[in-house]
């Protein structure tokens, strides 16, 4: 919590100490500033997926249902990129992009250029409510029901 000139960290669930503790507030922002900016630790993969997920135009997902749900590699192939979307409560749609040696930049410029209608997208569904068995209203003819 915010004080004036201090921050003070109360703990309550896990206790590391017996005490709370204060910060001076402009040294505290420092150091909050400071590490937000570090992307020394980012794997390729999760540099992409922050790019990925700061990057997408949500306004235009929004606008068909569309949330993101999720960015990572497929786990049963390294070499695709994969981006999970949930339209409302009812699908899982995954977008899948090859990484083809690029580098986290150029393969989340690529992922998010789905600037074009989803109906355009080479993309694979999922229901979430087992008594779905249609693809979702906004699939287009390259759409194909997952796998799993």
């Amino acid at each position: 919590m915010r004080d004036g000139d201090l921050v003070h960290w109360d703990w309550s669930l896990e206790v590391p100490m017996m005490r709370g503790v204060s910060f001076a507030a402009a040294e505290y922002d420092v150091e909050v500033a400071r590490v937000a900016a570090d992307r020394s630790w980012e794997t390729p993969e999760r540099a992409a997926g922050r790019r990925v997920l700061t990057g997408m135009d949500r306004e235009k997902r929004l606008f068909y249902g569309l949330r993101p749900s999720w960015v990572t590699n497929d786990y049963r192939d390294q070499e695709l990129f994969r981006v999970a979307l949930q339209i409302d409560g009812d699908y899982q749609v995954f977008v899948d992009t090859p990484w083809r040696g690029r580098s986290p930049e150029d393969l989340a410029g690529e992922v998010c250029t789905l600037a074009l209608p989803p109906s355009a997208w080479h993309a694979t569904w999922h229901t979430i409510i087992p008594t779905l068995t249609q693809p979702p209203k906004i699939a287009g003819p390259s759409w194909r029901p997952s796998r799993f």
